[in-house]
């Protein structure tokens, strides 16, 4: 099957449930503002020649700015790509990351296809949205923990900068000091970024 005949089916049944959970639907990129604001965003990927699709989805919190600092992008033009928080839907058929669905060989695998996803869907976008969706206090909890994992820096980075948008600069300064021994030694881009946070931050102190 090709992009058409799946497109059809994901208008059928995909779009409609992200429609009633509040998304507003531009060609393949689906977007919702929560309080706060918060931004969520669903794009779907393809890729015809490999006769494969992927929902990506990612989170924003637009008062960041942009992904590493910077001009934000305005939220009615925002990708999944310009958000801080992003993931994908898994299909798990190759393995356990796998986030590729087929397009199929007919109409009725296409159709099938497209069910899996559906049937996978509120699961894995409660986990990846829920934790994403209440600011500030669902922020800044989340902030709380990100030190206590393996986040990459340039993550803690992005945890630091929330926690000075809630106004707990002391997170900041933990998250920070978590995360510079952390960066790779050609990472001076991301290491000057952190260091410029912890300046700003105790210069607010």
């Amino acid at each position: 099957m090709d992009r058409k005949t799946i497109a059809s089916e994901l208008r059928r049944q995909f779009f409609p449930l992200l429609t009633a959970a509040g998304f507003a639907r531009m060609g393949d990129v689906l977007r919702r503002e929560l309080d706060g604001p918060v931004v969520h965003v669903v794009e779907v990927q393809h890729r015809p020649r490999s006769a494969v699709f992927q929902i990506n989805i990612g989170a924003h919190l637009p008062a960041l700015g942009g992904v590493a600092g910077g001009d934000a992008v305005p939220v009615a033009s925002m990708r999944e790509y310009d958000c801080a928080w992003r993931g994908s839907i898994v299909s798990g058929f190759r393995n356990s990351s796998d986030a590729e669905f087929a397009y199929g060989r007919t109409d009725a695998e296409a159709s099938e296809s497209v069910a899996f996803l559906v049937s996978e869907w509120q699961r894995q976008a409660d986990a990846f949205f829920g934790p994403l969706s209440d600011f500030p206090a669902g922020f800044h909890e989340q902030a709380r923990r990100s030190s206590d994992g393996d986040l990459h820096p340039a993550q803690l980075r992005t945890w630091a900068r929330v926690a000075l948008l809630v106004g707990d600069r002391g997170l900041a300064r933990r998250i920070v000091d978590v995360a510079l021994p952390r960066v790779p030694e050609r990472a001076t881009a991301l290491r000057a970024d952190l260091e410029r946070l912890l300046a700003e931050n105790e210069g607010q102190a």
